[in-house]
Formats: structure tokens, C-alpha cells, sequence
């Protein structure tokens, strides 16, 4: 019975497969006849809300969809300014009982246009400056606001009907009964988001909902489905045929058909005394108590919309003595608010002379690292980071905007090492600052190398490019001639910066050679790309470019 049911579950993801696809795309248009444009809404609900204007906008938002958090600001804007035009706009929770049956939205986000005689003559995105696995500083498509103008003015609107970004809408909130044998949350489920899921989603983490919970899984469930088909959760995009990683966060076929086949049998509960035992969380500091913590002088303020430049910010340890490191732990206080945050060591002015650089952590790399979804930079025991007595640590924070201000005193806690390790932790950058990538571009490639003048035993490597990056790859080439793929990142995405940590250091000789290998998407086709018609060299805001191929190693000779 059990082999059968194995089979039956490996059999449904063949059909699974076959619906990926790449969801960084802009809206698309979809055929207006299909989407019910000139279609009269004459639902009595809708009268009151028609009455004496001149057009209606029928929003559908959802409260854990971050596409639908960043639209707010502008949806609340728009509602105010188009006022005086005789617009109203009515923005409408995606399970909202009434609303939701009249138009079937298939995502939130998706808005619906009426004129004042009740027909639809706009659906879908409000613009394109937000989507899945992208951001753009300004709208380059207005569709909503074109599509009022058009309506104002008696004519048809430019585009009358798109596919709209944001999360699936569930179509039904009840959930069916366990049939014999159906796959159920409790007993087939629930293990996999404990094991895959609960460490992201869970409250005060980045997950913008929780997974704790049968209910909340459940009014997710159809997202949950689409995600995880596609390959967009868990995040990871090495290619599994290139090394082996502690932190792999890949499903299996199996788990991702599991769960599949729970949704589409209407996503049962099955018996509660089935389910695993709760996993346990450290609450607070994950690396345990912190020896040492350091935290920006004051919060930082972020607005609710807009592009914010990288911030720095310097703090002064006081330590009193040399100190080596086992543990670091960047912690947000803000943690929605906050991308990345790189950390680096400045010596005093006193021993100025024994310190690399700072180069922004280019060539040198950074003395600590918070990325999305990776968890604090622990060594293993005899290696170690030396920050020095007096030391300055210097915060680079980049901040995202969620649709909601908000205040960040992001924080650095630091274990040190019980004696001083016998290898130290070097992090390094193999960089290209030269690159230029041409206008439209749609596949530029760019390189970099470094040589090691020692043996070493590489830990693991994080490529970064920003919002032009499309993939990334670490080529090895051995003092022998022998070339090997130590990393491939196909499907790069710059908001999913994976440290890929490999399960047994990775031993090579002096005069290795790594050769990192950098794509680029400067065409119309990328939907992140700001300006697709401009060259694009190297610099450190997300609308510049970068190549940098971080590697953790150790020395093991001279």
C-alpha cells in the first residue's frame, strides 16, 4: 500500500513539472473577451458605490501578499487624488465574501474598472513597478491610471485587461473531509513544513505568513501549491548536479507532489494526533548568548514607498583586547525592512598598517553578513574571525520599502572563540570592477578570477550582481590543467542571496585558480532592469551592476 501510494504521489508530479515557469515576468495582456471587458456588473451590492460617480475601481488585496503591501501606499494616494474626478476606489479583501463572488479575481492586486454604468471596462495589474522577484524604482506601464483617463475621456481603455502580480486568491475556504487514504495536513503535511518551511514562516521571521497553524495553511493553500511547483520556495538556485551543500533547502519530487495532492484534494485537516511534535526555536539571538553586541547609535527611519540608497554606519566596540570569533549574528530589529546588511572591520588609528584595505568588501570581503533567507555565519571549532582591540565596525544596510514605514536599529552579536583558533576565516571577493554591459543586452557575460598562494579548504561561496544578475557559476582550475564546477547558480535572483555552504570543505593546492563567471539581463525583458536602453558599469546602489564571487576559506600550508 505504501509503494503504490509513493507511486501515486511521484506520478502527479510529472503534470506538477510541467506547470513551472519563470514568474519574473511584467503583466502581460491577456485577451478582453476572456476577462469579461464590456461584461455590466449589475450586482445591487455594487449601486451604492456607483452612485453619482463616474467610475469605480474594485481593488482586491490580500494582508499576507507582499505585492499587495507595496501597492497600498499608492492605491490609498490614487483613492485621494482621483476623488475629485468622480473616482471612487474601493479596495476589497481577497476572502471578502460579497465582493469576491461577484468578480472571481484570480490574485490580489487585481483591479477591476466599472463606468459609471456598471461595465467593466479595465482588469488587471495597477502598473508594473511590482511583482513577483522584482521591484522597480517607478512604473514604466500605468494600465489602471490610463485605463481611468481613457474612461474619464469616453474612449476604450489603451490595454483593457492584463494578468495581475500578487498572490492566488483561494476559491474556496472550507476545507473537505479526509477521504481514505488522501493525503492530510497533520500526517503528511505538517512534517514537511516543519522540516522545509517554519523557519522562515513563522512570526517575527521573513515569511510573510505563518505555517505554525492548520487554518493559515489552509487559507494559503493554493499559493503554497504554486510556489513550490514552480521552484520559488524554499529558495535555492545551485544546480544539483554541482556539489553538495549542509544548507540545501531544496523539496524533494516527493514532498513537492505531497503536498500537491493535499491542496488539490482540498487541503484536509486529517487528525490532529497525527502531527508531528511542535519544532522548537531559540527565541532571540539564534547563535545563543552573544559575548559581544553592537548596535546602530539610532534607528534608522524607513519610508513606506520609494528607492533607499545604501546606508552606513560606524560603531566603536571598546574592546579592550584582541578577540577571535566563533559565532556572528546580524539581527534586524526591523527584519521586513532590511535586504542585506554587510558588516566590516576598521583597526584603529594606531594599527592603521595592519589592516587590509577597506575596500567595501570587494577584494577583501566583509567581516559579517545578513542576506535573505541565510542563518548567522557560524565556524567550526579551531577556525575563527580576529577583530581587533578599539576596533570600528562599519554597517552597510540596504533597505527595501514595504508599503508601510517603519524604524530599524539592526544589531551585531559576536561568540568568541575559547582560544584562539589555528586557521583563520578569510573572506574573499573575486571581483571584476571593469564590467561594462552593453544597452539590451540580454545575456552579457562577464568574468573574475584569484589565484591562491597558499593550499586552502574552501567553506563556501555567495555570489552577488544585482537586478541585472541572471547567472552565476565557480570554475575551478587546478595546477594540473584538471578544470571542475565548484557552483552553478542558473537562475540567480537577487532577492534570494544564498551563502551555498559546502558539507565537506572543498581541499585545493596552490595555484588554484577560480574563475567566477557572471550573466547579465540588461533587456526590455527584464522586469527588474530600471533602464534597459543604458550602459551598465560597476557600482554599489542596485541600479548600477556588480560582480563579486564571495569565497570562505581557510589556509593549510604555505
Amino acid at each position: 500500500m505504501k509503494t503504490l501510494r509513493l507511486a501515486a504521489l511521484l506520478a502527479l508530479s510529472a503534470p506538477l513539472a510541467a506547470q513551472q515557469a519563470d514568474p519574473k515576468q511584467a503583466p502581460a495582456a491577456v485577451d478582453a473577451a476572456k476577462a469579461g471587458i464590456g461584461k455590466t456588473f449589475a450586482d445591487p451590492n455594487l449601486q451604492p458605490l456607483l452612485q453619482d460617480m463616474k467610475a469605480l475601481v474594485v481593488a482586491f488585496s490580500g494582508a499576507d501578499c507582499p505585492v499587495s503591501k507595496q501597492y497600498k501606499p499608492k492605491l490609498e494616494r490614487w483613492s485621494k487624488e482621483y476623488a475629485a474626478k468622480g473616482v471612487r476606489f474601493f479596495v476589497v479583501a481577497a476572502d471578502d465574501k460579497v465582493y469576491g463572488p461577484i468578480f472571481e479575481p484570480q490574485r490580489t492586486t487585481e483591479a477591476f474598472l466599472l463606468d459609471s454604468k456598471g461595465v467593466l471596462r479595465y482588469r488587471g495589474a495597477v502598473d508594473d513597478q511590482y511583482g513577483i522577484g522584482y521591484q522597480r524604482d517607478a512604473a514604466t506601464k500605468n494600465y489602471l491610471a490610463d485605463a481611468i483617463e481613457a474612461v474619464l475621456a469616453g474612449k476604450p481603455a489603451p490595454v483593457a485587461a492584463t494578468e495581475a502580480p500578487g498572490c492566488q486568491i483561494e476559491r474556496t475556504f472550507k476545507s473537505m473531509p479526509a477521504a481514505a487514504g488522501k493525503v492530510t495536513f497533520h500526517k503528511d503535511v505538517e512534517p514537511i513544513f516543519q522540516k522545509r518551511c517554519v523557519e522562515c514562516h513563522r512570526p517575527g521571521e521573513i515569511g510573510p505568513f505563518s505555517l505554525l497553524k492548520y487554518d493559515k495553511a489552509k487559507s494559503q493553500s493554493r499559493q503554497i501549491k504554486e510556489v513550490i511547483v514552480q521552484r520559488r520556495m524554499p529558495p535555492w538556485h545551485a544546480d544539483p548536479k554541482y556539489g553538495e551543500w549542509k544548507n540545501d533547502r531544496r523539496l524533494t519530487d516527493v514532498e513537492v507532489a505531497t503536498v500537491g495532492a493535499w491542496v488539490d484534494a482540498g487541503a484536509p485537516e486529517g487528525d490532529p494526533k497525527e502531527a508531528p511534535a511542535p519544532r522548537k526555536f531559540i527565541d532571540g539571538w539564534q547563535i545563543g548568548t552573544p559575548d559581544a553586541v553592537f548596535k546602530l547609535p539610532r534607528p534608522e527611519k524607513i519610508p513606506a514607498e520609494g528607492t533607499v540608497p545604501y546606508r552606513h554606519a560606524f560603531v566603536i566596540t571598546k574592546l579592550k583586547e584582541d578577540s577571535w570569533v566563533q559565532a556572528i549574528e546580524v539581527r534586524p530589529s526591523a527584519r521586513e525592512v532590511v535586504h542585506h546588511v554587510l558588516v566590516f572591520v576598521q583597526y584603529p588609528l594606531q594599527r592603521l598598517k595592519e589592516q587590509p584595505p577597506l575596500d567595501g568588501g570587494l577584494f577583501n570581503g566583509y567581516f559579517g553578513i545578513m542576506v535573505p533567507g541565510e542563518s548567522p555565519m557560524v565556524f567550526a571549532e579551531g577556525m575563527g574571525k580576529k577583530i581587533p582591540a578599539g576596533a570600528i565596525l562599519i554597517f552597510q544596510i540596504h533597505y527595501t520599502t514595504t508599503g508601510k514605514e517603519a524604524e530599524d536599529q539592526t544589531a551585531v552579536g559576536l561568540v568568541f572563540c575559547k582560544k584562539p583558533p589555528k586557521q583563520e576565516v578569510i573572506t574573499r571577493g573575486i571581483v571584476n570592477p571593469q564590467i561594462r554591459i552593453p544597452p539590451g543586452a540580454a545575456n552579457h557575460e562577464e568574468t573574475a578570477t584569484f589565484t591562491f598562494d597558499s593550499d586552502a579548504k574552501i567553506l563556501s561561496f555567495l555570489p552577488h550582481m544585482h537586478v541585472r544578475g541572471k547567472a552565476f557559476r565557480y570554475v575551478a582550475t587546478y595546477p594540473d590543467g584538471k578544470e571542475e564546477v565548484l557552483l552553478d547558480v542558473p537562475k540567480y535572483d537577487f532577492n534570494w542571496q544564498t551563502c551555498y555552504r559546502l558539507k565537506e570543505p572543498k581541499t585545493v593546492k596552490k595555484g588554484t585558480k577560480i574563475r567566477a563567471y557572471a550573466h547579465f539581463d540588461n533587456s526590455k525583458d527584464n522586469p527588474a532592469n530600471p533602464d534597459p536602453a543604458k550602459e551598465v558599469r560597476f557600482g554599489q546602489q542596485t541600479w548600477e551592476e556588480m560582480l563579486i564571487g564571495y569565497m570562505d576559506f581557510v589556509k593549510t600550508g604555505e
